[in-house]
């Protein structure tokens, strides 16, 4: 099995095709093999995202955010945005879906209409573990996993970190259960108090960045287990707020592109797949 890395563009500035040009160059020559586009936030024209892509041999990863005021609101809002999503050709489509303050039964009526959606367009749809969402702790993507076994995961475990104030290592019985369901990760390292460490390469993070490790590799293994060929990885430290910053100077503690260069160099070396 191949670890396909994504870069996400969350941390810089991407208003154009100039823009885009420049960062795909950097992406491509640091050896990733697509960027992840969040498109609530992303503008450029479809047309010239895809020759910019396709010039490079990057593939693509469409990332999409359900909203409105109740229920109907988030499944037009998924139809729509999982239409133009499917535009991009990308590898797969990750969902920020639903809310944390809806019921689980409306919330499983959208995760039904995911799954209904990934078959109309034969394109994978993940759906991200964020605070904010149905499944912003294990307790409730459990409730979930269990109503809708077929459903796939993206997981930033760091959110379920911050959410139990806990490194997780107390309900690992529910972990691997869960881990049996995921297909996209976002490789960011989080802690008890927040959902991202000032730098994953310092000293004081170390066990933290062990233990993300660990679980992202059960992930891995499980991926094997299902015999996939492929598995996609976006490391994603993001800017500030995520990012600690100088109170004083307003300056970022940390070089958040490197840090997610970093990452993307450690899960290279780090995650065991068989050869």
């Amino acid at each position: 099995m191949k670890l396909n890395f994504h870069k996400s563009l969350w941390e810089v500035e991407c208003a154009n095709v100039s823009d885009l040009n420049h960062h795909l160059a950097v992406i491509q020559n640091e050896g990733y093999q697509g960027t992840e586009l969040f498109l609530p936030f992303y503008n450029i024209d479809l047309d010239a995202t895809l020759e910019a892509h396709a010039s490079r041999g990057l593939d693509i990863i469409t990332g999409i955010a359900t909203d409105g005021k109740d229920l109907q609101a988030h499944v037009a809002s998924l139809v729509k945005q999982v239409e133009y999503a499917s535009l991009f050709s990308p590898k797969l489509i990750n969902c920020h879906t639903g809310r944390d303050i809806f019921s689980l039964e409306d919330n499983l009526t959208l995760f039904k209409t995911a799954l209904e959606l990934e078959q109309q367009y034969g394109i994978t749809i993940t759906h991200e573990t964020h605070r904010f969402r149905p499944t912003f702790s294990t307790f409730g993507t459990e409730q979930i996993i269990d109503a809708l076994p077929e459903l796939k995961l993206n997981l930033d475990i760091s959110h379920w970190m911050v959410v139990h104030e806990s490194d997780l290592t107390d309900q690992q019985e529910r972990l691997d259960k869960l881990f049996k369901s995921v297909h996209h990760i976002h490789g960011r390292v989080g802690y008890e108090e927040g959902p991202q460490v000032t730098d994953p390469q310092q000293a004081c993070w170390q066990e933290h960045l062990i233990n993300h490790t660990q679980c992202w590799q059960k992930v891995i293994d499980n991926a094997l287990a299902r015999k996939q060929e492929a598995f996609t990885i976006t490391p994603e430290f993001g800017p500030f707020p995520y990012a600690h910053r100088d109170p004083t100077t307003g300056d970022n503690l940390t070089n958040i592109w490197k840090a997610n260069r970093f990452m993307k160099q450690h899960l290279s070396e780090k995650l065991i797949i068989p050869t």
